[in-house]
């Protein structure tokens, strides 16, 4: 064995004094490492607690209880607000939930949306808001605490009320004759209206056929004025006015039919014999042929004083022309016909008079065939 000499004993002691210290700043870095990882999981994990105790105490601010509310009126989402509401406006059977959706939209446009408190109802564990558009309150909500509390140890709070305020809705007024079909947005419309008076050509046809009365109708429940349609008997469209000042539907008897041309065709012939009868140019018993037997207002032309005009060589039909026609049932119509006869005085210049006569015939439909029932003179 060599001898150990004390330089070389004194080598060794700096080698493990070497040793030692690298080890222990290994050990050092690595518990500081350590400590440094447990420091950062516990900050990040207070950090979560922290955004979570802050989101919750926040939402138990008034204006953030309803901040999800209110975002919905901003936006103008009144479908999903019409769904959440517990009162809210109803349509009627000739409107849609989309034409009420869309009638609340309007409601927001008065001025800027905003929340206010209800404090004189608000207590601890109920919250309640109106919402207001401008200076027009559209809608009340109440939110009520949650019994379960989360491990934060703060409430949740739930929408147990939601009030949709809008005007009511209007009625319209129609006015129509009782034997036309009368459509609402497209519904047939069944109900009853208020008898109307007799009309007055109901005189000239005396006890042959009860005509229409113009029937008048309340209709409740819109927030729109309606398409308003009226079909006659026979599946014309007839026209309608409306009034918008006063929310009233005109509807008159109908203008057009499917024997139209026909009754017209005829009226021009009658009302030209009955002028030619009246200037005495028309074989006697010519005219009845136009009318219904027995007829009175024919009576009455035959047994009276009607040949005024001065005695003439020649009288022509120069022209008929229909200026109204009304359909009131299927064999009831009134057509008026205004006729210009040329007479040819026996005296006088050759140039003709002309006479023009208006005729105003009630037809009705008998065996099949149009004859004259009443004169309006």
């Amino acid at each position: 064995m060599s001898e150990l000499t004390t330089e070389e004993f004194n080598n060794r002691v700096k080698i493990k004094r070497r040793k030692g210290a690298k080890l222990y700043r290994i050990f050092l870095l690595s518990w500081i490492l350590c400590l440094i990882v447990v420091l950062v999981a516990a900050l990040k994990k207070f950090d979560d607690y922290l955004v979570r105790f802050e989101a919750a105490y926040r939402a138990t601010l008034p204006e953030y209880v309803a901040g999800d509310l209110l975002t919905l009126f901003r936006t103008e989402d009144t479908g999903s607000l019409y769904d959440l509401a517990t009162v809210k406006p109803e349509h009627g059977i000739y409107e849609t939930r989309e034409d009420l959706i869309i009638y609340l939209r309007s409601f927001l446009h008065n001025g800027e949306v905003s929340l206010e408190p209800v404090r004189a109802e608000t207590t601890e564990d109920h919250k309640v808001f109106l919402i207001d558009s401008g200076d027009m309150t559209i809608a009340r909500a109440e939110f009520v605490k949650e019994p379960v509390i989360d491990d934060l140890d703060i409430p949740e709070w739930n929408l147990t009320s939601l009030i949709l305020y809008c005007d009511d809705p209007g009625h319209i007024h129609i006015s129509a004759p009782d034997n036309v079909s009368l459509m609402i947005n497209g519904i047939e419309y069944s109900g009853e209206g208020t008898i109307g008076n007799e009309p007055p050509a109901q005189r000239f046809i005396g006890d042959y056929e009860e005509l229409p009365r113009i029937n008048e109708y309340e209709v409740d429940g819109f927030y729109y004025l309606p398409d308003v349609a009226a079909i006659s008997a026979d599946g014309t469209n007839l026209p309608v006015l409306c009034d918008m000042n006063t929310h009233t539907y005109y509807v008159d008897y109908p203008r057009d039919s499917a024997y139209r041309e026909e009754v017209e065709e005829l009226a021009k012939e009658a009302v030209g014999a009955y002028a030619n009868f009246v200037s005495g140019d028309l074989p006697e018993g010519e005219l009845r042929k136009y009318f219904t037997a027995n007829n009175i207002f024919l009576y009455y032309m035959e047994h009276a004083e009607l040949k005024w005009f001065t005695r003439h060589r020649a009288s022509e039909i120069h022209s008929a022309e229909v200026v109204d026609f009304i359909a009131y049932s299927d064999d009831v119509c009134y057509c008026e016909v205004i006729v210009e006869q040329y007479l040819t005085m026996e005296w006088g210049p050759n140039e003709p008079e002309v006479i023009t006569t208006d005729g105003k015939f009630y037809f009705v439909k008998q065996n099949g065939e149009w004859k004259v029932l009443g004169i309006e003179f």
